[in-house]
């Protein structure tokens, strides 16, 4: 009997840090429950130099199986280190295209990706980008710096807002099960008694919440008080529609960021 709670979709760019990616995905998946699939796609131009129909096809062909290989290699070295099954798919052609498609196709609960020096992995263009963390109809994970490998045991927790949002409940709720720390919730209000980007505390057996003054130092203020607490994972909710300033802060934090739908 299948007990896979969470479909997963892990892309890469078949870079240095995608080992980095898998592990932490293959931990992401033993922590909650999750079935994952690697998915690569890349675009025909970055193949084809050949004006030949006939030779841009072998060209592919022979990118494919080099790019199949070297995927297979990764895939099958997690699979073996953390005991757990991994799927995976190569595929040529428009990039945010395949990726909206492959979404669209096997409706995963957590899409996930990678970035190096706080930078989205290579093929994610700002249109992907922008997709992902806006519209895609799932979860989507964010990983951290490339050489930082994160375990989901116990894992301390950080939320954007001041309260859990229906839809991240249930996922938080399975990350949070053999978590002995409480969830921190970063938010920012107009108080007008609240100093310059210290904020106010307050604290309950399972919550910390941290209330910053509305400012353009808000989210600066944020990010540093979540690198001082040693936060794990930083969670934002899809409702609170991700413009571009909270997109920064994204890109700021070194640690894995979940986005919830």
């Amino acid at each position: 009997m299948d007990s896979t709670k969470y479909r997963m979709l892990a892309l890469t760019d078949l870079s240095k840090s995608s080992m980095t990616i898998l592990k932490n995905a293959a931990q992401l998946a033993k922590a909650i429950g999750g079935k994952i699939e690697v998915f690569y796609v890349k675009a025909p131009a970055d193949v084809v130099n050949y004006e030949n129909q006939f030779s841009a096809i072998r060209a592919i062909q022979e990118d494919s199986r080099r790019a199949q290989k070297r995927l297979k290699t990764m895939v099958r070295k997690i699979e073996k280190e953390e005991n757990i099954k991994i799927t995976f798919q190569i595929a040529y052609g428009n990039i945010k295209n395949a990726i909206q498609e492959k979404i669209s196709k096997t409706k995963p609960d957590i899409v996930l990706l990678g970035r190096r020096k706080s930078k989205l992995v290579n093929f994610l263009s700002n249109g992907i980008t922008k997709f992902l963390l806006n519209e895609c109809p799932a979860n989507v994970l964010i990983a951290g710096e490339d050489d930082k490998f994160y375990s989901y045991d116990d894992t301390s927790l950080g939320v954007y807002g001041d309260v859990l949002q229906k839809d991240g409940i249930e996922i938080i709720n399975d990350l949070n099960q053999k978590n002995s720390n409480p969830i921190r919730f970063f938010s920012i209000r107009n108080t007008k008694n609240t100093k310059k980007n210290i904020p106010q505390h307050r604290n309950t057996k399972e919550k910390v919440s941290y209330i910053f003054s509305e400012g353009t130092n808000a989210l600066d203020g944020i990010t540093s008080y979540v690198s001082r607490t040693n936060m794990q994972l930083f969670c934002i909710s899809r409702k609170h529609q991700i413009k571009s300033s909270l997109q920064q802060m994204v890109y700021k934090l070194d640690i894995p960021v979940l986005i919830l739908e």
